[in-house]
């Protein structure tokens, strides 16, 4: 068979040069090999990163600055709006400039070292504001939000990046990046657990703990010492393996060209494809979690100890998802598991609230709820992120496809485009959440069990028909995704010399 006998022809240890003609001719191709556990553990563990600076954005920057420093909700929301906007122009520079860096370190890992410090001090300086008038604070968090995003861009595009420069293996780069949906939700989960029960826990002078502002600059610290061990520790790892992997100067263009060509190159049929599942996906997610709080609270009438239950529900979930890829990937085409996945994952996820607006699920007094309510849950969320792991090795592929197509490898372009549509998406989400609570007419200041019935069954809904369109529409998306296994193996075999290029591509 053509897969098999393509990766063995294109095979060859990535660390060892090729001739110095070949790289002038065209880019080097990634071999298609195995990789070891260290790598795959060294580079996914950057992404711990990654979670701990979505958790402090997602959960406590907005209750830090608006409850605890005293400025108004709304205008920290704006800043922090405006900061991702800001963060717009830096995502595609920082991708374009990657793809033509040229060093003895070769072109991600500059970006990638010189991030790493920059991450730090921004994180810090986040959560230990100095004091000062409100009209300066607004500006101070404008300025080092701005400052955190972007730096986050220098270090997480070229860490995605890295990737495809690893292996082009069809089932070693979904496998790489099921580690790094490991360790990205690792990473947000421990400083969860570590700001409630930890940090942000009531004191003589703080008797609310949420308020104990102590705790949120213990909070700053134990993050930036995580985010500077988890980039530096996954730069090093992959280092040696790909910093050298191709040397060949970049060939630099008059900027109307460069435009021309961006724009040529990021008009890719699976990219685009991919594109929209990526954006319908992540705003998904994020209504899904932002509204998770008000139907927690409200609409199932959870005590305490059921929001930590339920983050611990979603990260088995996250390990479900894991383990479950890695059983599959060897055995489907991406494009079939991620269908698969999410059409499980939707049907699971919307059942307790058809149910209940059914009249067939236990009422909020009954003691199964809780245990039956996080199953369900707990499987959904491994099927939405099984489905997202092999979308997000879906992405890596399409670089060769281009590659074939424009004659240059441009990882940093489509990861940067894609980084950005993930968290334009997820604000989307969010924006989604706060129209659906409008829309059912949701009270001010309400107390658990106190909300009209009407307005619950509204708000449950209203939150059933965005996710099932969105849903629906999504795994229609991805569905025409046209990159499979046998063609991309033969466009390794066919990049790498192995076979004619008579070939054609999909």
């Amino acid at each position: 068979m053509l897969g098999s006998r393509s990766a063995r022809l294109v095979r060859h240890d990535p660390e060892v040069p090729r001739s110095q003609g070949s790289r002038r001719q065209r880019p080097v191709t990634p071999a298609a090999v195995k990789l070891p556990l260290r790598i795959k553990l060294g580079n996914g563990f950057g992404s711990v990163a990654y979670g701990v600076k979505d958790n402090g954005f997602s959960t406590l920057l907005l209750l830090f600055y608006s409850q605890v420093l005293g400025l108004e909700a709304s205008l920290v929301g704006l800043i922090l709006l405006v900061a991702l906007l800001l963060d717009a122009l830096v995502d595609p520079l920082v991708g374009y400039w990657s793809d033509k860096t040229h060093g003895r370190w070769g072109k991600r890992h500059p970006w990638m070292y010189a991030a790493i410090l920059p991450i730090a001090l921004a994180w810090i300086m986040l959560w230990h504001p100095p004091e000062a008038a409100s009209d300066w604070l607004y500006g101070y968090l404008l300025l080092f939000a701005f400052l955190m995003r972007a730096a986050v861009s220098c270090y997480e595009i070229p860490a995605l990046s890295v990737v495809p420069g690893l292996t082009t293996d069809y089932d070693e780069r979904t496998s790489i990046t099921r580690w790094r949906f490991v360790f990205a939700w690792a990473g947000g989960l421990l400083m969860l657990t570590l700001a409630f029960g930890v940090f942000l826990v009531p004191s003589e002078r703080y008797p609310v703990g949420q308020l104990n502002i102590d705790g949120y600059q213990l909070y700053g610290w134990t993050g930036a010492a995580l985010l500077v061990v988890a980039t530096f520790v996954s730069a090093i790892t992959t280092h040696r393996r790909i910093a050298k992997l191709d040397s060949s100067p970049p060939v630099h263009l008059p900027l109307g060209e460069t435009v021309r060509k961006i724009r040529k190159t990021l008009a890719n049929r699976a990219f685009l494809i991919l594109l929209g599942s990526t954006l319908l996906a992540y705003a998904n997610n994020g209504l899904t979690h932002s509204a998770a709080t008000y139907i927690m609270t409200y609409y199932w009438e959870m005590p305490q100890a059921g929001f930590m239950a339920y983050s611990f529900s979603l990260f088995a979930g996250v390990v479900g998802a894991f383990l479950l890829v890695g059983f599959l990937q060897n055995r489907i085409e991406k494009k079939t598991g991620a269908v698969a996945m999410w059409i499980g994952s939707l049907i699971l996820g919307v059942l307790p609230y058809i149910l209940r607006l059914t009249g067939g699920f236990p009422e909020n007094s009954d003691p199964i709820l809780i245990p039956l309510l996080f199953t369900l849950v707990t499987i959904s969320n491994a099927l939405a992120v099984a489905g997202s792991m092999l979308v997000q090795s879906m992405a890596a592929d399409i670089i060769e496809m281009s590659q074939e197509q424009t004659g240059e490898r441009s990882e940093g372009l489509f990861f940067s485009a894609y980084f950005f549509t993930q968290k334009c998406a997820t604000g989307l989400g969010i924006f989604l959440t706060g129209l659906i609570i409008s829309l059912s007419g949701f009270p001010k200041k309400a107390r658990p069990g106190e909300v009209a019935g009407t307005v619950l069954t509204d708000l449950s809904i209203y939150y059933l028909i965005a996710v099932i369109i969105i849903a629906v529409v999504n795994i229609l998306i991805i569905a025409r995704f046209p990159i499979t296994r046998e063609d991309h193996e033969r466009r390794i075999a066919r990049l790498s010399g192995a076979i004619e290029p008579a070939a054609t591509s999909p």
